[in-house]
């Protein structure tokens, strides 16, 4: 899968795209596949290294997307469900993210 790596702590310009390992999914967790991210202020923070990070981090924090498939635990939510979360630390620069099913919110049908 892609995603936009930090390849060094505290530099924004080595943010690159990568092809980092594909996601697996635990029983209590919900497999996510981005439509939105957003750069939220801990995301920067975990960035420049004043909260965390490291060297090759995914960093993001905020997503919203179409579930794509679910751990056995997971009730609320199924595959084909819209849903929003803020993860910190979430790794939500990428293109599937994981997401714990108490910090899932479902997306309303009647937005978009």
């Amino acid at each position: 899968m892609k995603a936009v790596v930090l390849n060094r702590l505290g530099d924004f310009d080595s943010l690159v795209d990568a092809e980092v390992r594909d996601l697996k999914v635990s029983a209590d967790e919900i497999l996510v596949k981005t439509r939105a991210v957003a750069v939220d202020p801990i995301d920067i923070k975990i960035g420049n290294g004043s909260r965390g990070g490291r060297d090759g981090m995914i960093l993001g924090s905020s997503v919203a997307g179409d579930i794509i498939a679910v751990g056995r635990n997971v009730r609320g939510f199924k595959v084909g469900d819209r849903l929003a979360a803020n993860v910190r630390g979430g790794e939500t620069y990428a293109e599937e993210v994981l997401v714990p099913e108490r910090l899932a919110a479902h997306i309303p049908d009647n937005v978009t």
